[in-house]
């Protein structure tokens, strides 16, 4: 799944640019660290030489950058600034629930008096997520540096946490306040609802995250030789439901009684006509979701009469995408055939 472009992608990042300078030393000489940060979402070409990835976000994959500075103040007036890049890698595991984050900073360009600065990094997820953090720790800007973050979500079965990373950043400087600056990661979900139930042999699928605020698009339909062509002529009228742009997306639905009480809906009692392709019905949008059955006025769905054997390998085909994508209950996602 490709990452989708800078300018969308910035929008899952909550920036929050906290100021954690403390107090001025009491002495008449008093001397304050200060630090400010910005976010682009969009980077110039020298910025671009400097961060570690693009900026963007797919359901598994985020990518964030943040342009961050450190000024150095006598008395209130600028002696030195350090400037550098802060990048963000971090993917998602659809079937674990523990995952890893890359986290670099750039070279740093100190100007003046800005030379001796000490950084250090905490992380955190929120309860029951928890992070190991291996980034280097003390380090003093200048050089490029680089660490990991472990991270473990243990949530319980059949149930889903949504949470996002804080950063908190600190800067030391010997004879300076220290300062330091804290902001948010994309929005992820880790959920255990495809656990063992009573009865199963084993779970349909182990704990594992996305990030939610995603659209995933199903494509394997273009594949289905009567399938394919019976949801573009469906997609290409009424509201256009389910068609990427159409602003109409499908949203999944997972209780099987209502599944199966939408596809009674729309092909109960019927047999395929003369010269159709197949005996089985075929229904759009799927029953799987709230727009199956008659939810949606008839100029916007529709059934095609195709083989049981192509109508079984579509079933197949949505399996495969819900566990891929870890959908759940109301999840938005696309269809392009």
């Amino acid at each position: 799944m490709k990452i989708r472009n800078a300018a969308a992608a910035a929008t899952g990042f909550a920036l929050l640019g906290t100021a954690l300078a403390g107090t001025a030393q009491a002495t008449p000489m008093a001397e304050d660290l200060t630090l400010s940060v910005s976010q682009s979402p969009a980077l110039s070409t020298a910025e671009a030489a400097a961060a570690a990835c693009r900026p963007g976000l797919s359901r598994t994959r985020s990518c964030q950058v943040v342009n961050a500075s450190v000024t150095v103040r006598r008395n209130g007036v600028p002696v030195g600034q350090a400037r550098f890049t802060i990048s963000h890698q971090m993917t998602l595991q659809v079937k674990s629930h523990k995952w890893e984050e890359t986290i670099s900073v750039s070279k740093a360009q100190i100007i003046s008096n800005a030379g001796g600065i000490r950084m250090g990094l905490k992380v955190s997820c929120g309860n029951p997520c928890s992070t190991s953090n291996k980034f280097p720790q003390g380090r003093t800007l200048g050089a490029p540096v680089s660490g990991k973050i472990g991270y473990t979500d243990n949530i319980k079965a059949f149930k889903s946490h949504g949470t996002a990373s804080r950063y908190a950043f600190t800067f030391l400087k010997a004879g300076y306040t220290p300062g330091g600056f804290a902001y948010s990661s994309a929005s992820y979900r880790c959920d255990d609802t495809y656990a063992k139930k009573p009865g199963q042999q084993r779970a349909r699928q182990r704990p594992g995250c996305v990030f939610p605020q995603v659209t995933p698009t199903l494509t394997d339909m273009a594949g289905l030789p009567n399938i394919g062509p019976g949801i573009k002529k469906i997609q290409a009228r009424g509201g256009h439901y389910g068609r990427p742009g159409s602003g109409h997306p499908l949203h999944y639905l997972t209780d099987k009684a209502k599944s199966d009480a939408n596809r009674r809906a729309v092909c109960a009692g019927k047999t395929a006509p003369p010269g159709s392709a197949g005996p089985s019905c075929d229904e759009y949008p799927f029953a799987s979701t709230r727009e199956g059955g008659t939810a949606l006025p008839a100029a916007s769905r529709g059934i095609t009469w195709v083989p049981v054997r192509e109508n079984n390998r579509q079933g197949g085909m949505i399996n495969k995408f819900e566990l891929g994508n870890r959908l759940l209950n109301g999840d938005a996602f696309w269809v392009r055939v």
